[in-house]
């Protein structure tokens, strides 16, 4: 038996396989944003990776992007990966803080941004997955925002975000973090 998230990841590969004209039409952006129940993220997990595999099958370029990996090798990169940690244990709030700042560069285009938009160029669809270590310093449509117009008006880029929809806003972890109007929505309320 199908799953509903399966079902829902079918739709997907639908729209960045045999509809992609579709994916933006309305919106203007070619932004899909599968929402999944967060308890359902080791399964989902599995079925991200099955669907690339499906999209590379079928002759597809595809950029799939593990925002755990990317958040940490940037850290990593910027030499302040032990000091994050380190301040995790004792100031929360003022990681967060500096975590907006240093992946999201107050608004502007963040590193986050940038390394998907560099991997965008070179790829038909850009999955972007393992999204929820973005909550609480960053949502999935700030990160949206920025990379409105600096992606390829033709690849699809697909968001899997553990958050329910609940009256046209993600909510994760009970907590709204609002929404990207403009990016198509499939998921589970």
């Amino acid at each position: 038996m199908v799953s509903d998230f399966q079902a829902q990841l079918e739709e997907v590969e639908r729209l960045v396989r045999d509809d992609r004209n579709q994916v933006g039409k309305r919106a203007g952006v070619p932004f899909i944003v599968f929402t999944y129940d967060p308890a359902d993220e080791i399964e989902v997990d599995q079925e991200v990776r099955n669907l690339i595999n499906k999209l590379e099958y079928h002759d597809q370029a595809v950029a799939a992007i593990d925002m755990r990996d990317l958040v940490f090798t940037v850290l990593e990169e910027r030499g302040i990966l032990e000091n994050v940690i380190d301040l995790e244990r004792r100031d929360r709030e003022r990681l967060l803080d500096g975590l907006k700042s240093s992946l999201l560069d107050d608004g502007e285009m963040g590193q986050l941004a940038s390394a998907i938009a560099t991997q965008a160029e070179d790829a038909d669809t850009v999955i972007v997955y393992r999204m929820g270590i973005l909550y609480p310093f960053a949502s999935a449509s700030t990160l949206m925002g920025q990379l409105e117009m600096n992606t390829p008006d033709d690849t699809p880029i697909v968001f899997c975000y553990p958050a329910k929809v609940d009256n046209k806003s993600l909510r994760f972890l009970n907590e709204s973090e609002g929404t990207y109007y403009r990016a198509r929505v499939i998921g589970h309320e």
